[in-house]
């Protein structure tokens, strides 16, 4: 029996005042046992709130941490700090990759010349000579690569630093490039395009976010990429590693941009001379890789090489 029950049988054969004595017991005992009740059921509130106080900081850190891990992530797709194009029946898709997991370095693309032409592009989306090499050789370029005559790996830079419209432009090449990255050359294409009148400090993020849907990418997830600058930190290591060495090819570093490399020679022409680059690669072609197997009777619009050693001229 608990000693603060109440039971009338344990005052049998007392006297009146036992009784009383025994009830005052009980009583305090009673009120003892209610002390200790409400005490045990303050201490479990207690770790209640803690434990659901810790679940929550828990999950706020989980969540800072997942934030600060994904901000030195690199994206998807972009393994070589550049993402691959390359064409099949006059339809271009990237090659996919892992990403540059933080600590991690980059992992430089094969350069395997004997099937394709390899080209290797450095932009930053606020030169005006990108601007004008891409408006006098893009289309060009990007017809042998459709025509599946070459590969592109483009490889977006800040030259101006990480506080930029070249960073954000970067960022947003990135972003799609981690979730659709089908989706590059056309985006890439339409920053290009902006680049001749381009306002003081470049567009804004929402501008940025405006043209990739007006480009036909509506998608939530890389609007809100661009708008968190969710990959310049990314933007800024590659950019410092493009200084300070290229891979595959005969230049040691970034210097200034466009830089374009073919087949690891890098291109020293006038950026607005497309017969130059024509030349340039033509014999850039012939000279360090075997010529691929191609249709004799392939297009002669431009579209794609008619001499299986030479590719189309640029124009």
């Amino acid at each position: 029996m608990s000693p603060a029950t109440s039971d009338k049988s344990i005052y049998d054969g007392m006297s009146k005042k036992d009784r009383q004595a025994l009830s005052r017991e009980l009583a305090r005992l009673r009120r003892i046992e209610e002390q200790k009740r409400r005490r045990r059921n303050r201490v479990i509130a207690i770790v209640a709130v803690v434990v659901v106080a810790i679940a929550v900081l828990a999950g706020a850190g989980w969540a800072i941490y997942s934030s600060v891990r994904a901000s030195f992530t690199g994206p998807a797709n972009m393994l070589s700090d550049g993402v691959i194009l390359t064409g099949s029946s006059s339809a271009v898709t990237a090659t996919t990759t892992d990403a540059i997991q933080p600590g991690e370095q980059p992992v430089p693309s094969e350069l395997d010349t004997a099937s394709v032409l390899r080209l290797t592009e450095y932009v930053d989306y606020g030169s005006a000579d990108v601007g004008t090499f891409e408006t006098t050789n893009g289309s060009s370029l990007q017809n042998y690569v459709s025509a599946g005559y070459a590969s592109l790996e483009l490889h977006p830079v800040a030259l101006d630093g990480p506080d930029s419209y070249s960073a954000r432009a970067a960022n947003t090449i990135a972003c799609v490039a981690n979730a659709v990255p089908d989706a590059v050359l056309p985006i890439h294409n339409a920053l290009i395009a902006k680049i001749a009148d381009l306002p003081d400090g470049g567009l804004s993020n929402d501008e940025l976010v405006t043209l990739v849907s007006d480009a036909g990418l509506a998608d939530d997830s890389i609007a809100s990429c661009i708008r968190g600058n969710e990959f310049s930190d990314w933007v800024t290591d590659a950019t410092a590693r493009a200084e300070a060495g290229i891979p595959n090819a005969d230049v040691e570093t970034l210097t200034a941009a466009p830089l374009l490399i073919v087949d690891g020679k890098a291109y020293t022409g006038a950026l607005d001379d497309a017969e130059a680059l024509s030349t340039f690669i033509t014999e850039t072609y012939t000279e360090v890789a075997d010529p691929p197997a191609t249709d004799p009777a392939a297009p002669t619009d431009g579209t794609a090489p008619t001499d299986p050693t030479a590719p189309a001229p640029a124009g």
